[in-house]
């Protein structure tokens, strides 16, 4: 029996914990507030706000996708759609939304006005360019988007003036009028939830690190399947530093990890290079170790981590952890060094040295929310002007995400334009792409000569600066 809170109300459920909160919410609990379309993540027309208890058993609210979340996932938590942030009057962000004329047909405007409500829960900032980065999983099919930018700017103007204490803002953002008072009580009645089964995985269990991608392959298939959540392992949702390294928890989402103070301070180009990722009601539940195992060839965030060097820990389900580099853990198309049983513990990352370059870039027909033609990252030391260690990678243009090999020769080599024209020939002679909907295997050799070209420019300007 599955329990959650379901805006106002208490939810017990014997449904599969397969079962998609779009689909419940519609159809089981006869809210159609939250709407039905795309079922890609791709929209935000199905934007919800998943409240999840923390250490103290505070809800901390996020906003998600309802379409690719399933049931399972939220037990314990505090469910709220467009419903749930009712008042007798319009609340705050509707009525902005009403002032700046920011709906037409109406359709996504519920997914707009929970995206805004995440905003006001959990921003770092309430500025501008946060209240945009938390609508970037929103799409508008009629209206244009400067009359809703409107209402987001006008609304982190309100709420920067209003809003004082940022650690328990509940209280505020009820007396300003973006949430009804019952929000104040839902503490307490989580408190009162059945905890959700947090034990290790059972065999013939399907591992869900997020959800993201694979409730978009096989939705059917995981209605009737097993499920284990990772989000149920309090103990690997953590980033520390330790012995010269990043240790980053399995159950860490991209959202998370981008924003998370050590991850600034160390890798402070992943705040924007994860951006590029998706979008914030995907980041909001996608896990680094779930793109990982998703084993994707021209996924974004293991091209990144193959670049820096990291090493798994994997975890057997009867005890006992093992150490591959991620680099090692591809053996062919989704084949894995993964044996059955075993899950990604944390992943490791070695902290790059004092003057370290490191760069990420990426050619897809979107900047966001897209699939790469062909993406790369470059680890690069120096030692004065010459290179001291080198690591480059590569999606999209092999079987698997690719560290490329045979680069060890450019130890020692100038840093100069001639160099890296060089390292560019030699990625484009180790790479062994195909033809396919996104470019011909000539088309994604060239561009990967380009992009290693474009970690030379990046390694320049910042240089020179």
């Amino acid at each position: 029996m599955l329990s959650f809170i379901l805006n106002r109300e208490p939810v017990e459920t014997d449904a599969s914990p397969g079962t998609l909160l779009l689909d419940f919410i519609r159809y089981d609990a006869k809210l159609p507030g939250t709407k039905d379309a795309c079922r890609e993540g791709e929209c935000g027309s199905c934007t919800v706000l998943i409240g999840k208890p923390d250490a103290d058993g505070r809800p901390r609210y996020k906003a998600c996708a309802s379409c690719l979340l399933p049931i399972g996932d939220v037990a314990g938590c505090h469910v709220v759609t467009v419903e749930g942030v009712d008042r007798e009057e319009f609340n705050a962000i509707q009525r902005l939304i009403i002032e700046e004329n920011a709906a037409q047909c109406g359709y996504c405007t519920p997914g707009i006005i929970l995206s805004l409500a995440g905003f006001a829960l959990s921003a770092e900032a309430y500025s501008y360019a946060a209240a945009v980065d938390a609508l970037d999983g929103n799409i508008c099919r009629c209206t244009g988007y400067a009359s809703i930018r409107r209402a987001a700017v006008k609304l982190a103007e309100a709420l920067e003036k209003n809003i004082r204490d940022r650690d328990d803002r509940i209280p505020g953002l009820v007396e300003y009028g973006v949430l009804p008072e019952y929000f104040l009580s839902i503490a307490d009645r989580i408190r009162e939830l059945k905890s959700a089964p947090s034990g290790p995985e059972r065999e013939g269990e399907v591992v869900v690190a997020g959800g993201t991608d694979l409730f978009v392959q096989k939705p059917e298939e995981l209605l009737t399947s097993p499920l284990f959540f990772l989000s149920g392992r309090r103990d690997l949702d953590y980033v520390r530093e330790e012995d010269g390294s990043l240790r980053v928890g399995s159950a860490v989402t991209l959202e998370d990890f981008r924003l998370h103070p050590l991850v600034n301070r160390h890798l402070p180009a992943m705040r924007e290079d994860v951006l590029l990722h998706s979008s914030t009601i995907l980041r909001n539940k996608a896990t680094l170790s779930g793109g990982i195992v998703n084993a994707s060839p021209i996924g974004d965030i293991t091209i990144m981590f193959l670049a820096l060097g990291a090493v798994l820990e994997l975890e057997a389900a009867a005890g006992g952890n093992r150490q591959v580099a991620l680099c090692e853990f591809y053996r062919g198309y989704k084949d894995l060094d993964l044996n059955p049983g075993e899950i990604i513990r944390e992943m490791v990352i070695p902290l790059p040295k004092p003057g370290t370059f490191y760069n990420f870039e990426k050619v897809s027909n979107r900047k966001i929310l897209d699939i790469a033609a062909v993406n790369s990252s470059i680890l690069l030391e120096t030692d004065g002007e010459k290179i001291a260690r080198l690591l480059l990678s590569a999606g999209g243009v092999a079987p698997v995400p690719l560290l490329i090999g045979g680069l060890e020769k450019f130890s020692g080599k100038k840093i100069s334009p001639e160099t890296f024209a060089e390292l560019a020939s030699a990625a484009m002679a180790a790479v062994a792409p195909i033809d396919d909907v996104r470019g011909s295997a000539e088309y994604k050799r060239l561009l990967l000569g380009r992009l290693t070209e474009a970690h030379y420019q990046k390694f320049s300007t910042r240089r020179e600066n």
